[in-house]
């Protein structure tokens, strides 16, 4: 069994939320680091499709 890494996990943690900071930030959608085909990219890639400069503020 796993250890529980995700035990002390915040939201800023998840691939949905990492997603969206990229594309607030600036930072190109090539920065995504997670695995082509991996449920975490596929949100990564949707936070990051769906957040508008306007969310920033």
């Amino acid at each position: 069994m796993k250890p529980e890494a995700n035990a002390q996990a915040t939201a800023s943690d998840s691939p949905f939320i990492q997603g969206r900071n990229a594309r607030l930030y600036g930072k190109p959608i090539d920065d995504c680091p997670y695995t082509e085909g991996s449920e975490e990219r596929t949100a990564w890639l949707q936070a990051y499709e769906e957040a508008t400069v306007t969310d920033a503020g």
